[in-house]
């Protein structure tokens, strides 16, 4: 079985790590390039580019985008073509559709609501509502699917990501922390700078209880440590003392998922599949400096963090991501 996997981009983030824990079951790999200012991440396997691939909508442009992505289907034909993220999910929908291989569509996430003007998520809707019978539809975890069900008016099954990251490197905790000007506290986002995230609402919060805030991405805000992207991303956990996600909408966000895995214990708005990631591995709630607050206290803060990475590990293993994709694709195929 071939399955090929296309994505609007592979910027550093969630729907880059899926395809990372989820590799073995990706056999070639679509995508468009990431712009500025976000980190476009390297892909180990086949793979190749379609330039008009872009995130706007851009009439001219994305029937560039559909053309070639038919050609290129046409080459490979795959046994299955598994979709990721809005734009990529439309055009390869279509091309599926218009080439009969069947297809798979994930939402990591969604721009459904809360992301755009209330006209365009309303356009966005009615376009997903029209898709949606045009591949087997799944979500990284259940509020979402619940939330799309509802909307969509079909079924969303669930594939729940993987995490794993390489131990921390000796020392990084102190080294980091010298460089940040040896704070008291820190409190670490993980965020791109888009508004949905809410980050100035972090930063207040974080300053309000007495942490140093520090982002590590591509966003830039007055008042917070900007570390840019980093690489060693499990070096930023092991020197922060709480993650905090500060979102008014998100899908599963994978930032909560490394933090619990490395020990750290997380403050986060109950947005998406938020509490269902946290659990007894911090706090969930709106007040986020009440609990940052509560946090202040390092016990607590060690508690919980142990407690989230037993969960975490156990509930979100990265060996589990190509073995429940490979299963789905057989499932797609036999009802094809």
């Amino acid at each position: 079985m071939t399955a090929v996997h296309l994505v609007t981009r592979l910027n550093a983030g969630g729907i880059a790590r899926f395809l990372e824990t989820g590799r073995d079951a990706v056999d070639l790999l679509l995508r468009g390039r990431a712009e500025a200012p976000e980190t476009e991440a390297s892909w180990p396997g086949r793979e190749a580019v379609v330039p008009a691939l872009r995130r706007r909508v851009n009439p001219a442009g994305d029937a560039r985008a559909l053309a070639s992505l038919l050609a290129l289907l046409r080459r490979v034909r795959p046994s299955v073509l598994h979709t990721h993220a809005s734009k990529a999910g439309a055009l390869g929908r279509v091309a599926a559709k218009i080439l009969g291989i069947p297809c798979v569509h994930t939402f990591h996430g969604h721009v459904l609501a809360g992301t755009f003007p209330a006209a365009w998520s309303a356009l966005f809707r009615r376009v997903e509502r029209a898709l949606a019978r045009f591949a087997r539809l799944t979500a990284t975890g259940p509020a979402t699917a619940r939330w799309l069900e509802e909307r969509l008016g079909v079924p969303v099954g669930v594939v729940p990501p993987g995490v794993a990251l390489p131990p921390p490197s000796p020392g990084a905790r102190e080294r980091l922390r010298a460089s940040w000007g040896s704070p008291e506290r820190v409190a670490l986002a993980v965020a791109r700078p888009a508004a949905v995230k809410e980050l100035g609402r972090f930063v207040e919060a974080a300053r309000g209880a007495g942490y140093l805030p520090v982002v590590a991405g591509s966003a830039r805000l007055p008042g917070a440590l900007a570390l840019g992207h980093v690489e060693a991303i499990q070096d930023a956990y092991e020197a922060c003392d709480v993650v905090v996600s500060s979102s008014r909408s998100e899908g599963t966000p994978y930032a909560l998922l490394e933090a619990a895995w490395c020990g750290r214990a997380v403050v986060a708005t109950p947005v998406g599949d938020v509490p269902w990631i946290v659990r007894g591995g911090g706090v969930v709630g709106e007040d986020l400096r009440g609990a940052l607050e509560r946090l202040r206290d390092p016990e607590l803060r060690a508690d919980l963090g142990a407690a989230g990475a037993r969960d975490v590990r156990a509930r979100f293993p990265a060996s589990s991501v190509a073995p429940r994709l490979r299963e789905l694709y057989a499932d797609v195929r036999r009802g094809f």
